[in-house]
């Protein structure tokens, strides 16, 4: 089972949510720690996922999930409603780069997915979910390239 497959079994289906999309990713700059830390949990996997739930009226959300090493379990780690997302930074509008950016009301993070395509996959689901999903104030979408905000897909 893939890393994918096992997130939305283990973490969203239990909730009755759908997992719409996920991407492996890594910080882009080091999170700063204003005290000692001790007893650290080691090296790990993250991956942002998106997802909504199965019931009316449909919620979306993006969840940050960690896989530590030696687990073969998940764990669920941030979560934000998707009306938090203010902005999706996609870095550079002329070349395929893995980087992102999110930005939320209350959180900002920096991101570089395991790889380019990966990361245009999960922007295009992003923009898609928030189209969707969101009626008032949608999320800026900028430094994106223009394969991410239009063309029909269907979801994973």
């Amino acid at each position: 089972m893939s890393a994918k497959s096992a997130i939305s079994k283990e973490i969203f289906a239990p909730l009755d949510e759908r997992m719409l999309g996920a991407v492996q990713v890594k910080r882009r700059t080091k999170k700063k720690i204003p005290f000692l830390a001790t007893g650290g949990q080691g090296e790990y996997l993250t991956y942002i996922c998106l997802s909504v739930t199965n019931k009316k009226p449909t919620q979306a959300s993006i969840t940050k999930v960690k896989q530590f090493e030696g687990s073969t379990s998940f764990v669920r780690r941030s979560q934000w409603m998707l009306e938090q997302l203010r902005q999706v930074n996609g870095i550079d509008p002329n070349r395929d780069s893995a980087e992102f950016d999110l930005l939320f009301e209350n959180a900002f993070d920096q991101w570089v997915a395991s790889t380019a395509s990966e990361k245009c996959t999960f922007f295009q689901i992003l923009h898609h979910t928030c189209q969707r999903y969101l009626t008032d104030r949608k999320p800026e979408f900028i430094n994106c390239q223009s394969k991410i905000m239009g063309g029909e897909w269907a979801f994973v």
